[in-house]
């Protein structure tokens, strides 16, 4: 009994395997997609069913695309499409995808088969396209066509044209007209629309333009027949003209125009006579080119017809028979004109207007070992003296003086007019001697001194007055000095002139301020590392306050580096405290002195004790030079106000650096706040014009 019941399970359990083994085979597409049609911007579906059997294998799909009526596929995937590995495919149908075909490959890891293809067809709003004359004459009629049949046919302006059911358009008054044609389809309604012009006959009109040109230059030529179609033309070959009018001249002669007019009723024909000239030939000038003042000669020409000009009138003048008239000395042209629809052509004459020797010019005296340059108006003379040991005088009629006394120089003119002389009476003498300026020699800036020479009636003059300026009495009075400087130079001179010449004698003023002083360097330093401090202007003393705590090395002035006019302190630290410096500054206008907190540490932390800010000179004549000084490289926003609190400049600057500002304000005190990340620091400064 269990051997029958164990060989009828085995039965059992294979019959099961085999019939797993026959049905679970490639998929079958039960259901192929249909074809669609829908209107342009819409969605196409398509769909397949498919399955094996018994159904146990995951069945995987795949829409494809043919755009060649089934020739070839692709796979439909992307822009415009969705469900394209599923059972159903949307497309989103536009007007260039219509004849595509759609299929799908419905697969298992057994195999695969291939559905039937469905045709989309994609539909637009139809209003075809307009064919037909567009011009028709008035009473006339002509025929209009679409390429849609069963559209609706409509004029806009019946009063112009009006439109039968079958597209014949009758013209009633001159103008335009648009015609529509209205058809309608799945998708909606389109219009088509053309505009047709109604035309009444017309009479030839005048061409208007210009009635001669040159050979290669252009006209314009109109006509007032426009409205329809045009063609110009040309009789021969003397011109070319374009459709819109430019007429061109080719060769010498005359050509008729022509201008076609078309329109829907009728066609004229204008035409006018052009005349294609080239430029005349100047011909050639003949006759003398050398006139004496106050003589005349005539000219000639190889052509008739031109009219004479004179360059310069008060050289030459010339009459229309080609007479010139000496009027003055020089050079001067005579033309001869000749004009005509190609320009002007031009034929040149240079004439010389030549004279006797006129009055020699210039100073009839000059100082020994000095010269004086004499002038004469007329040109090629030569230059003389009767007694070279009184004075020379060389080609161009400079006069040297040798010594004292009175000699005779000459002016000797041959040219065409023939030999004509001009003399001068030249009287030599010595200068007068200028003598020595005596009186202090620096002066501080609004502060005067007075300089004196023994010679009298001299003339005093600055080299600089925006630095010093001095007056008729020598009075020297010190207006400003250099930017960035300490003092600055100023020549001071003296002449005196007589007729035989002048002598100048010079001194040098030193311009000074009292010192205005600006001292540089870390404000927290270590202890056993020497550091270097600069002191503003130069040549100061360094001094220091507490011996135990550091010392002063050296001091040295440098103006190396960008540091001109400094004064350097070699500074070593010893312990920690604090030590205060000293910088001194002595000139002709004063002494002045700062000092400076120097924090001392261990090297452990550095102190910020915050920045000064420095500006100099002070006061300044608008250009002065400001600089942030600390321990620390920062940042700084400069604002300068003036004294009712407007701003007047604002700008970005690094602190321990040099900054130069101009200030193109008018006189005044202006305030300088700079802004860091430590805190707000001001300076005033003094502007003087």
């Amino acid at each position: 009994m269990k051997k029958i019941f164990y060989l009828s399970s085995i039965l059992v359990c294979c019959f099961i395997l085999s019939s797993v083994s026959a049905f679970a085979t490639v998929p079958t597409v039960t259901l192929n997609p249909n074809n669609d049609t829908v209107c342009s911007g819409t969605l196409a579906s398509y769909t397949i069913t498919a399955m094996d059997t018994p159904g146990i294998l995951t069945i995987s799909y795949r829409w494809q695309v043919s755009t060649d009526g089934g020739t070839s596929w692709s796979n439909a995937s992307g822009a415009g499409y969705t469900g394209d590995t599923t059972t159903s495919l949307t497309v989103l149908a536009i007007l260039p995808m219509s004849g595509n075909r759609y299929r799908c490959i419905a697969s298992n890891t057994d195999g695969a088969d291939t559905s039937g293809s469905g045709l989309l067809r994609v539909v637009g709003i139809a209003p075809g396209t307009i064919a037909g004359p567009s011009s028709v004459c008035k009473t006339f009629t002509m025929t209009l066509s679409d390429t849609v049949s069963g559209g609706v046919w409509s004029s806009t302006t019946p009063a112009i044209a009006t439109i039968s059911g079958s597209g014949i358009v009758t013209g009633h008054l001159a103008g335009y007209d648009t015609i529509k044609y209205t058809a309608s389809n799945i998708c909606g309604t389109g219009v088509a629309m053309v505009i047709i012009r109604v035309d009444d006959s017309v009479a030839a009109a005048p061409i208007l333009g210009p009635a001669a040109t040159c050979v290669g230059h252009s006209i314009n030529l109109t006509n007032s027949n426009i409205i329809g179609t045009w063609a110009w033309g040309t009789s021969n070959s003397k011109a070319s003209i374009t459709h819109s009018g430019i007429l061109t001249g080719s060769s010498y002669g005359m050509d008729t125009i022509y201008y076609v007019f078309t329109n829907g009723c009728n066609t004229v024909t204008s035409g006018i006579v052009i005349s294609i000239d080239t430029l005349f030939n100047h011909g050639t000038i003949s006759g003398s080119g050398n006139l004496c003042v106050g003589n005349w000669t005539h000219l000639t020409e190889t052509v008739s017809g031109g009219s004479w000009f004179s360059s310069n009138s008060s050289v030459a003048v010339v009459d229309a028979s080609g007479t010139v008239t000496g009027v003055g000395l020089g050079t001067v042209t005579i033309s001869y004109y000749l004009t005509n629809a190609c320009g002007a052509s031009i034929a040149t004459h240079s004439m010389t207007i030549l004279g006797s020797a006129t009055p020699i010019t210039g100073v009839d005296s000059v100082g020994v070992g000095f010269t004086r340059t004499l002038g004469e108006s007329v040109t090629g003379g030569i230059w003389t003296t009767d007694d070279t040991a009184i004075a020379t005088v060389d080609t161009a009629g400079l006069v040297t003086g040798i010594a004292v006394g009175t000699v005779n120089i000459t002016y000797t003119v041959t040219n065409y007019c023939g030999t004509s002389n001009a003399v001068i009476t030249m009287h030599v003498g010595n200068p007068p001697s200028a003598g020595t300026i005596t009186g202090a020699s620096s002066v501080c800036i609004g502060s005067a001194i007075t300089l004196s020479d023994a010679t009298a009636g001299g003339t005093w003059g600055s080299s600089n007055v925006a630095r010093a300026t001095v007056n008729n009495a020598g009075v020297v009075t010190g207006v400003a000095v250099d930017s960035g400087t300490a003092s600055t130079v100023v020549n001071i001179s003296y002449t005196v002139q007589n007729g035989f010449g002048s002598t100048t004698v010079v001194i040098a003023i030193t311009v000074n301020h009292t010192p205005i002083i600006s001292i540089m360097g870390p404000y927290a330093v270590v202890i056993g590392t020497n550091y270097f401090i600069r002191g503003m202007p130069a040549g100061g003393t360094w001094t220091h306050t507490i011996d135990s705590i550091a010392m002063i090395l050296s001091t040295f002035d440098s103006s190396a580096g960008g540091f001109a006019y400094a004064t350097f302190a070699s500074y070593i630290m010893l312990k920690p405290g604090t030590d205060i410096l000293h910088y001194s500054v002595h000139n002709s206008c004063g002494t002045a002195d700062s000092s400076f907190t120097m924090f001392i540490t261990t090297g452990v932390k550095t102190i910020n004790s915050g920045f000064a800010l420095n500006v100099y000179p002070n006061p300044a004549q608008g250009e002065f030079t400001m600089n942030l000084a600390g321990n620390t490289n920062e940042e700084a926003i400069v604002t300068i106000t003036n004294v009712v609190g407007e701003k007047i400049k604002e700008f970005t600057v690094s602190t321990n650096k040099l900054i130069n500002v101009k200030l193109d304000e008018p006189a005044g005190i202006y305030m300088l706040n700079a802004v860091t990340p430590s805190g707000k620091y001001s300076a005033k400064i003094a502007i003087t014009k």
